[in-house]
């Protein structure tokens, strides 16, 4: 057994291109969320400003006709959404009314949004949801998109 050194990686030599994957059709996916990390953000137009965001990477299982349809050799693909969240004076998430939206649909996609349950954002790890993939444009490339989420 030889041993893992990845720095061999770094003087590896390849003549393939890396070839782009063709984009998802637009339409809505089965997924299963894999995790959900918290990171700080600041502003790059305007430092002053700060805040969290959850990322959440996301596990789509694409129907047999798709792989067929764009060449995938899986029948998954992982996507990473991520959700700023608001939050109070105190730092602490505010659930105050249209506060929040794109974590209450996360919430309510894994049917965890309702009054006295005890949710945390960890809680959903694991949750099958719905996913609306669309598409837009950026550099004259067409990029895919989670357009939104909702219960499987």
């Amino acid at each position: 057994m030889t041993a893992f050194d990845p720095q061999a990686y770094l003087d590896a030599q390849i003549t393939e291109p890396t070839v782009k994957r063709p984009p998802l059709p637009v339409g809505d996916y089965m997924a299963i969320i894999e995790d959900v990390k918290s990171r700080t953000w600041q502003g790059k137009t305007d430092p002053t400003k700060s805040g969290i965001a959850f990322d959440i990477p996301l596990v789509l299982e694409i129907p047999a006709d798709v792989q067929t349809q764009l060449g995938l050799t899986t029948s998954t693909l992982k996507f990473t959404d991520s959700v700023m969240v608001d939050l109070t004076e105190g730092g602490m998430i505010d659930n105050g009314v249209g506060k929040n939206r794109r974590l209450r649909t996360y919430r309510e996609a894994c049917d965890m949004n309702k009054a006295g349950d005890i949710f945390s954002p960890r809680k959903m790890i694991g949750q099958t949801i719905l996913v609306k993939i669309k598409h837009d444009l950026w550099e004259g490339e067409i990029v895919e998109k989670i357009a939104g989420v909702a219960k499987a």
